[in-house]
């Protein structure tokens, strides 16, 4: 019989049950009490960044950085916020393009279908910079390996704006 691996969660605070996943909600709600002038906004963000599972959550932890929030996102003065700071690579990422991210997390091996979804726009965009042709066009059709992140495996058509 096959023995499964089981998952653990990437955690900066070891918690008791399941590790929560950051979403679209709860990023609002993080970059709101971030954007605040109450430290104890800060220190609360801070604690629920902590406890959140990093893997599972990286694309809203790098969408709060890029945001400006880098600095906020941990107090230095705790071990838990330098793990998560560490585990995260927090500083690391803040500095990522949307394309860059999603290298960084095929790198990791934690891109998954919608962190790469989310970043499909920006990727595309950032292909059509480098592709420029001023008497070609230019398809694009997504590598095999990564056929699985995406809806549209089909050819697809560069940019194409005429100057």
């Amino acid at each position: 019989m096959e023995e499964q691996a089981t998952y653990t969660p990437l955690v900066a605070t070891p918690i008791k049950g399941e590790a929560p996943v950051l979403n679209a909600e709860v990023y609002e709600t993080l970059k709101g009490m971030l954007r605040s002038p109450d430290e104890g906004n800060w220190k609360m963000a801070q604690m629920i960044l902590n406890a959140c599972d990093i893997n599972k959550s990286i694309y809203w932890i790098w969408k709060l950085t890029r945001e400006g929030y880098a600095s906020r996102m941990v107090n230095l003065r705790t071990k838990a916020s330098r793990t998560f700071r560490d585990h995260s690579r927090l500083f690391y990422i803040n500095s990522k393009n949307g394309l860059s991210f999603a290298e960084f997390c095929a790198r990791e091996k934690i891109l998954t279908p919608e962190i790469y979804q989310y970043l499909e726009k920006d990727i595309m965009s950032r292909a059509d910079l480098q592709f420029k042709h001023t008497f070609y066009d230019t398809q694009y059709k997504i590598k095999d390996k990564y056929k699985h992140l995406t809806n549209n495996v089909e050819f697809i058509k560069a940019n194409d704006k005429d100057e």
